[in-house]
């Protein structure tokens, strides 16, 4: 009997130290506002939670790229509507010259502005990112990473933007050299060569303007990629972030109940515990 009382007395003492413990988990649970500490809590969310992590890091830098990707679109767009303003005031330039009041002087100053045009234009060209990267690379642009299978070019390769411009004659130009021709144009004492070459240069202007507006529809393509992609960005880390808090974070409320639970069971078995233990020898065998 005496082993039994001692039996019973060392199961009450281990069920009571058994919820102390828990209580004092569920206590740290709420003040630290996380459910695991170690991932034998719970290995399966544990290697879940490890997996996401990966996926946060790898997202941290998905955005960073997609950031210095939109900062270089815009910058290219911002350049590319430069060179049209460009391409227009030669439009405006060379209407002026080809008209018949145009004096000497007027057509002097308007080849100098024409040939000036051409200075801002390869100031364009030579544009540069912050990091110091070509705006307009000479090379295939760089692919950014937006995703583990998102890649985007942020802007144009220099020769698409500059180069092969469609004429009306037949074949390609340059900016540059449809700025220079109607330079020539203008300059042109002969009213009737200058009409002529200045009707050509026009028409080649245009076309100039045409192929820029094909470029920046293209580089607003690229634009509405990157946005869209950082969009999806967002939303797949939001998820992951609402699923890794699932895993590990405390569902306060339900933690709370558990530990008032435990709190009162712990109360009633010590108070038996005293009761029991108060009792004499005489207590059991009367």
């Amino acid at each position: 009997m005496i082993t039994a009382t001692r039996l019973r007395t060392m199961q009450q003492v281990s069920q009571q130290s058994k919820l102390t413990q828990e209580i004092a988990r569920a206590q740290s649970d709420i003040s630290t506002g996380r459910r695991l500490n170690v991932p034998s809590d719970d290995p399966i969310a544990a290697a879940r939670i490890a997996e996401i992590r990966k996926s946060q890091a790898d997202q941290t830098v998905w955005s960073r790229n997609l950031e210095a990707a939109k900062a270089i679109a815009s910058q290219a767009d911002t350049a590319l509507g430069g060179i049209n303003d460009v391409i227009t005031r030669a439009k405006e330039l060379t209407l002026s010259g080809a008209s018949q009041s145009a004096s000497p002087n007027d057509r002097a100053a308007i080849v100098q502005e024409l040939r000036n045009l051409n200075v801002t234009l390869a100031n364009y060209q030579a544009q540069t990112t912050p990091t110091g990267q070509p705006l307009f690379p000479t090379d295939a642009p760089l692919q950014i990473s937006g995703s583990a299978t998102f890649l985007v070019a942020a802007t144009a390769k220099q020769s698409d933007v500059f180069d092969g411009v469609l004429v009306a004659h037949g074949g390609t130009s340059t900016l540059s050299a449809i700025i220079s021709a109607a330079a020539d144009a203008v300059s042109q004492d002969d009213p009737t060569a200058r009409q002529t070459a200045s009707q050509i240069s026009l028409a080649d202007i245009d076309a100039a303007a045409s192929h820029l507006t094909n470029q920046r529809s293209a580089q607003g393509v690229r634009a509405t990629q990157i946005d869209s992609a950082a969009e999806a960005l967002i939303s797949s880390g939001e998820q992951l972030t609402e699923e890794r808090s699932s895993l590990e974070d405390t569902d306060v409320a339900a933690t709370v109940m558990k530990l008032n639970a435990k709190t009162l069971s712990l109360q009633a078995a010590q108070q038996a515990f005293a009761k029991v233990n108060r009792n004499t020898l005489f207590d059991f065998v009367s």
